[in-house]
Parts: C-alpha cells; sequence; structure tokens
C-alpha cells in the first residue's frame, strides 16, 4: 500500500482533508496517511503569527465551530462589538465589528475582551498607550489635550462634551469621531498696514494690535469657524469707524482716547464670541511723505516760534534785571562803589602791576578810560 508522508513543525497546526471532507487536525510530528482510500490534503497553519489568517480556517469555523474553539481563541464579533485581544499579558491587537479573528492557544495565552461599542465610544485610559503603540487609527481615534488647552468632542458631527488634558482613545469604527482643541493661553493679533481716511479726508496707515485668550470655546465655535480670521475683521472694522470720525490732529493728539474707542466696539462683539481682550491699541500711526514733510514744517515753525518767544522772555528780564540794579546804585552810592572795586577786582587779575597816581579813584579812571595807564607788556590783555 502506498503512503503519503506530511510533517507538521511544532509552530505549526495541520487540518486533515480527505476527498475534501475534514477528518481532524494534525499536531507537531510525522504523519502517514494510506493513498487508496482517497485524496489526502492537509493544510498547514502557522502558529506564530499573532491571528491566522485562513480561508479553511474561516471555513472551518463555520461547519466544525468546536474543533476550530479546542485549538483557536475565537474573536467573533456582532454589530457594536468591538475586541480587545491580549496576548500574553499584552494587547496585541483589536477585532471590528462584525468580523471574525482566530489566535492560536498552544503557543501563547489569549484572551479576548469584548467591548459594546455601540453604546460606549470612550475607551479605558489604561488601554490608551498600548492603542498608541499599536496605531489602529481605522478602529480606534487617538486626541490628546496638552496643558493649558481644551478640547471638543465631537460624535457624529454633534458637540459632545469639553476634554480637560491628557490623552483620550475613541472608538470610530462604529461613528465619526473630532475632537477640535483650543489654546486657553493669551495670544496675540496685528492688524498692520490699515489704509485709512481721517475726517478731513487725509489719508495714513495704522497698525493695530489685540491681546486675546479664548475664554468659552463653545461659545467661539458656535459663533465662527474661524477665531482668528475673525478677530481680524472686527479690529479692522472698529479701527476704521474711531479713525474714520476724527480729524488728522484727533488723531495724532490722542492716542489713548482712539485705544479705548477700540477697545468699547470691540469687547461687547468679542464677548458674545467667548473671547476675552485684555488690551488692544493703536500701535503706529504712519503718514503719506507729503503729510510728514508739511507736518514737520508746521513743528519746526512751532518750535521756532516757541524759542524767540523764550528768548525775548530772558532778555526782558535781563534788562529788568539790570535796570533794578542800576535804580539800586543811583539811590545807593556805597553799592555803587562796591561795584567799581569789584570790577577793579576782576581787571587787575589779568594784568601784572597797577600804577597808582592819583588814588583810588584816579586808578578808576585810568583803568576806564585810558588803558594806556597800565604796564606796556599787560596793555592788550584791555583791549
Amino acid at each position: 500500500m502506498v503512503y503519503k508522508t506530511e510533517k507538521i513543525a511544532d509552530f505549526e497546526l495541520g487540518l486533515l482533508y480527505r476527498n475534501r471532507a475534514f477528518q481532524r487536525v494534525l499536531g507537531p510530528g510525522v504523519h502517514r496517511f494510506a493513498r487508496g482510500r482517497g485524496k489526502i490534503e492537509v493544510i498547514k497553519l502557522d502558529l506564530r503569527a499573532m491571528s491566522v489568517k485562513d480561508p479553511e480556517l474561516a471555513a472551518l469555523y463555520l461547519t466544525h465551530r468546536q474543533v476550530v474553539e479546542a485549538h483557536f481563541a475565537v474573536a467573533n464579533m456582532g454589530d457594536g462589538e468591538l475586541g480587545l485581544v491580549t496576548v500574553d499579558g499584552k494587547l496585541a491587537g483589536l477585532v471590528a465589528p462584525r468580523s471574525v479573528a482566530f489566535y492560536g492557544k498552544r503557543l501563547r495565552e489569549v484572551t479576548i475582551e469584548i467591548l459594546d461599542a455601540a453604546n460606549d465610544y470612550v475607551l479605558p485610559e489604561r488601554l490608551v498607550a498600548p492603542l498608541v503603540r499599536l496605531g489602529v487609527r481605522e478602529l480606534v481615534a487617538v486626541a490628546e489635550v496638552v496643558s493649558d488647552h481644551v478640547g471638543l468632542l465631537y460624535v457624529d458631527g454633534v458637540l459632545t462634551k469639553q476634554l480637560t488634558p491628557g490623552r483620550y482613545a475613541f472608538v470610530k469604527a462604529l461613528r465619526r469621531i473630532d475632537v477640535v482643541t483650543f489654546d486657553l493661553r493669551l495670544q496675540s493679533l496685528e492688524v498692520t498696514g490699515q489704509e485709512v481716511l481721517t475726517k478731513d479726508r487725509i489719508g495714513l496707515r495704522a497698525n493695530v494690535t489685540a491681546v486675546y485668550r479664548v475664554a468659552d470655546p463653545v461659545k467661539a465655535v458656535a459663533l465662527t469657524a474661524d477665531l482668528k480670521d475673525f478677530l481680524y475683521k472686527e479690529l479692522q472694522f472698529a479701527l476704521r469707524q474711531v479713525i474714520g470720525t476724527r480729524t488728522l490732529e484727533e488723531v495724532l493728539g490722542d492716542k489713548l482716547g482712539i485705544n479705548a474707542a477700540v477697545a468699547d466696539l470691540l469687547l461687547p462683539k468679542l464677548g458674545d464670541a467667548g473671547l476675552e481682550v485684555p488690551s488692544v491699541g493703536v500701535k503706529d500711526i504712519i503718514l503719506p511723505g507729503d503729510v510728514r514733510e508739511l507736518m514737520n514744517r508746521v513743528i519746526e515753525a512751532e518750535k521756532t516760534a516757541q524759542a524767540n518767544v523764550i528768548k525775548r522772555r530772558e532778555e526782558t528780564a535781563a534788562t529788568r534785571s539790570l535796570l533794578n540794579t542800576a535804580k539800586l546804585m543811583e539811590d545807593n552810592p556805597i553799592l555803587l562803589r562796591l561795584k567799581e572795586l569789584e570790577a577793579l577786582e576782576k581787571v587787575s587779575e589779568k594784568v601784572g602791576n597797577v600804577i597808582v597816581g592819583n588814588g583810588m579813584d584816579g586808578v578808576l579812571d585810568d583803568l576806564v578810560r585810558d588803558p594806556t595807564a597800565l604796564e606796556p607788556d599787560r596793555r592788550s590783555l584791555l583791549q
């Protein structure tokens, strides 16, 4: 009699078919089969893989379920179920709803946990890190909300709840999951190079800056799809409205008033949008070249006029002081004499010798009226 020999490795499992009918499961070793009894076929299954994917095994599960379950851990998921497969104490994979997966029992310890994904789409926190490592993005959505942020969870397009900082995992096999995060810290936005006409029809460019933060994310997403664009437009409109109702002189002379007016226009609208604006103000006001040149000439004329007024005021004060001194000397001869002696002292510091011929009165007369009374080599000091 002719025999057929099949060798099954330690990591394999054999399925014996005779005349296309399943006979039994073959374990590791050498097996001999007589050929005369019909066509022999052995299908070898490799148990080293985490899950055994073979159409013959799936077909055998339909006809011989008990045989398959004796050698494999079977994850047979219903419409709203998600399977968590743990191999040797480690999360090894997920089984999608309405699917079947087979895991060999002989080489590993396999457990299967079934989750009710139809009613509970939030996965336990203990599974987040293993799911991140597995990267099963087609079945699970993993979201991370960092510090100083808040997350908004949307399920099938409906806002469900807010998420505090942390990592989350959601079953998306049965529904659409979206997480939108918002930064709760202070941020700044600049609107630059805005061409604006003043009330007196003078064009200028202005830059305005706002410091803002998201205070109520739910209000923010309910009102607008793009917060920065919304804030940019509102800043732009408020700036144009405030400057457009003021003359150039008022714009240049009352910057703080402009800042307050812009804030008064913005704060009610931004509050309705869930935003807080601690500060807002005009950063720069840039005049056109011809207007700037004209303003410089006006300022120069004003400063020149102010300087002339100050100069005349000082000259008047000096003249008045001299007049007062002269009146005092006229009324007090002793004071006049002291002034003469003071003048003599100052002159004497610049000469070497002074010849006294006619007394103190003669010295004074000679010094004032005839400088030649001094030594010849010192005359130049008095000229």
